[in-house]
């Protein structure tokens, strides 16, 4: 059976904040996760939530480093392909965009304060 906890040193050199926090969520069913930091490296402490768990055999350290990698990848995808991300989704909502040119009767400055402040059910109500 594997060890109560693992302590993991990952440089900060290599690895982002990100993918560390999002590796350490897909694994807090299984471990208590806690991560800090120094000025050079990102500490991680891993602890086993049920020691008495079976599946606590297939987890391991090096499963979360492997999980940290996976996410260090989506990540630097995620940055990589950010701007055409947001072009993609400007031109589909552009091409969302309704060209209302209808011209109002009332399309003026000139309309009064108690023309705009009418209760809709007092004006339009036929009951």
């Amino acid at each position: 059976m594997n060890s109560e906890s693992y302590i993991i040193k990952l440089s900060k050199n290599i690895y982002n904040k990100e993918p560390i926090l999002k590796a350490a969520y897909i694994f807090s069913d299984v471990f208590y996760v806690y991560v800090d930091d120094n000025n050079t490296d990102y500490l991680i402490k891993l602890e086993f939530k049920n020691l008495k768990n079976e599946k606590n055999e297939h987890f391991s350290d090096k499963e979360f480093i492997n999980e940290v990698i996976v996410q260090s990848v989506r990540y630097n995808i995620m940055q990589q392909t950010k701007n055409i991300r947001e072009l993609i989704l400007g031109r589909a909502l552009a091409s969302t965009m309704v060209n209302d040119s209808t011209k109002y009767e009332n399309d003026s400055a000139d309309i009064e304060i108690n023309d705009i402040l009418v209760d809709w059910f007092d004006k339009y109500d036929n009951s």
